[in-house]
């Protein structure tokens, strides 16, 4: 089955075709494993301290970092701090903030340069602000804030409002729409950017690139993986430029537990 034959599987996790799609993956051995994490590893909740982390998702992790020859990397808009906490085991490539942060060959770099002090204040007046709205939920980031407003969903109008206001205030930052959030976060920082680094690096280069993602921050990573001619999938019924479609993290799940079998 060529991988091209993904896409369009969506539906019931006893609808899905999980042997086929593992199928359609490349290769392990000539493969790199590049995962998104809330909404594609595990699920999303209601509050970001709130997930739980299935017991398949650091046995994977595990067999694809020995499968691989260590050519895995988890790229989430938590920090890379944050993603440690979750996944203490894994001792592969964490890309964290979006790609403004990075732990590679265990060694935690900044990848972009930018006011703390500004980020200091950003927190401080996101914070100000959900406290006269408490349905909203800030989530500070080392280089960055967060306006959640999953549990405000007619409020989000005011969010963004909130947000392109901060945003217009503070040079070298720009707002970043999500799923039922907006966030601030330095210019130049995309996952995508921190990926064209990554693949570029010694191990990872010349190998076929998998991505998987839920969010709108991903899209423009799945573009990148899409024209480096690797595979590409879609968690969720968001619009996408993947070629498969996965209904759920559980769903990715059994696919990479089968790929790796």
């Amino acid at each position: 089955m060529q991988y091209y034959q993904m896409t369009g599987f969506m539906g019931e996790a006893d609808a899905i075709d999980f042997d086929g799609l593992a199928k359609g993956l490349p290769d392990p051995a000539t493969a790199t494993l590049l995962l998104d994490f809330d909404g594609t590893l595990v699920d999303i909740a209601d509050r970001p301290d709130g997930i739980t982390v299935p017991d398949l998702v650091p046995d994977i992790l595990r067999r694809a970092m020995d499968q691989l020859d260590g050519r895995v990397a988890l790229v989430s808009g938590r920090s890379v701090e944050a993603l440690e906490g979750f996944v203490p085991d894994f001792n592969g490539t964490l890309i964290g903030t979006h790609g403004s942060e990075m732990r590679h060959d265990g060694v935690h770099e900044n990848t972009v340069t930018f006011d703390r002090e500004t980020v200091a204040r950003l927190i401080r007046l996101a914070q100000d602000f959900a406290a006269l709205r408490p349905e909203f939920l800030v989530e500070p980031k080392p280089s960055g804030v967060v306006l959640h407003y999953r549990q405000a969903t007619e409020h989000g109008a005011l969010a963004l409002r909130f947000m392109e206001s901060l945003a217009m205030a503070a040079e070298g930052f720009r707002l970043q729409p999500a799923l039922m959030a907006y966030e601030l976060k330095p210019e130049g920082v995309g996952k995508d950017i921190a990926l064209r680094d990554l693949l570029g690096r010694p191990g990872f280069e010349g190998k076929t690139p998998i991505f998987a993602g839920d969010d709108l921050t991903d899209e423009p990573a799945l573009e990148l993986i899409r024209e480096r001619k690797g595979a590409t999938i879609k968690i969720g019924m968001a619009e996408t430029v993947a070629e498969a479609r996965l209904p759920d993290p559980a769903a990715l799940l059994k696919v990479l537990d089968d790929w790796l079998a």
